[in-house]
């Protein structure tokens, strides 16, 4: 009734391909851990939003999922703590409409906090359904502010806004302004190519912001490398002494990307001997 959208299949996607390690810089770093735990700071001080933005390829996506599930695993015990995700995809634009993402956090705050869901939101939506009418953009906000109001805080997260139909994505922004702006419990976490920077800066402006370029690390890259070369099934296609050399060859040429060293190893360990993967 609320959404067809379904992030969390490409989250449990995004976690199969992800290094155990991977973004273990940003978790650890002093604006990610004040943004997470702002609760403790009064509120002037706080950073509500969260930007990582980065050219394609860049691993952008993988921050996205690290970060989900650390507030999954940090707070999944507290009642009152909501936490939602979308992954935007340009392929999927025509289903990415503004209604059904609003649809997609709601049904997450109201699943992933153990908070009783109130009344009154459960009579709005029955009185939708019996009205026989499908659910419009206003009674989504509308739900939505009941249940922050509800909620000690709520984490919502946006991998590539970029890849929105720009209406859509000038529309969610709009709305993540006028929650943050209302709600002191909201906490943002969005991610994008570079150029979207300036229209998420001015937008979410009320908010205080902390932004990020995101670069693939040489740790992340030789995490990612060792794990694909760790799974090749070819034990006999591959030794130390080559492994090492392609790892090295692979991140030389990496330019900042997780892409193009996944597109690079995925081509290598296609090759049957030595010789033609270190040539590859």
């Amino acid at each position: 009734m609320l959404t067809p959208l379904e992030p969390l299949k490409r989250h449990q996607d995004v976690k199969m391909i992800r290094t155990k390690n991977a973004a273990a810089w940003l978790l650890s770093s002093e604006s990610f851990r004040n943004w997470r735990d702002s609760n403790t700071i009064p509120v002037e001080d706080c950073i509500r939003v969260f930007c990582c933005f980065g050219i394609p390829g860049a691993g952008k996506t993988v921050i996205s999922s690290v970060v989900i599930d650390e507030l999954y695993s940090q707070f999944h015990e507290y009642s009152s703590i909501g936490i939602a995700c979308l992954y935007a995809d340009y392929k999927d634009q025509n289903n990415q409409i503004l209604v059904h993402i609003l649809g997609n956090f709601l049904r997450q705050l109201l699943t992933t906090a153990q908070e009783t869901i109130p009344k009154e939101l459960i009579e709005m939506l029955a009185k939708i359904k019996r009205q026989g009418r499908k659910v419009a953009t206003e009674d989504i906000l509308a739900l939505l502010r009941i249940r922050l109001q509800q909620l000690k805080r709520a984490f919502i997260c946006i991998d590539a806004v970029n890849e929105l139909a720009p209406k859509v994505q000038q529309q969610l922004l709009d709305v993540l302004k006028e929650l943050g702006t209302n709600y002191n419990n909201t906490r943002f976490f969005v991610t994008g190519r570079e150029h979207v920077e300036n229209e998420v800066k001015k937008r979410l402006q009320a908010m205080q912001q902390h932004k990020i370029v995101i670069s693939a690390t040489r740790q992340d890259i030789e995490e990612f490398l060792r794990q694909q070369i760790g799974d090749d099934l070819d034990a006999d296609a591959m030794d130390k002494a080559l492994q090492k050399d392609i790892i090295e060859a692979i991140i030389g040429k990496s330019q900042g990307m997780f892409l193009l060293p996944a597109l690079h190893i995925k081509m290598v360990l296609g090759m049957t001997t030595k010789s033609k993967r270190r040539k590859a």
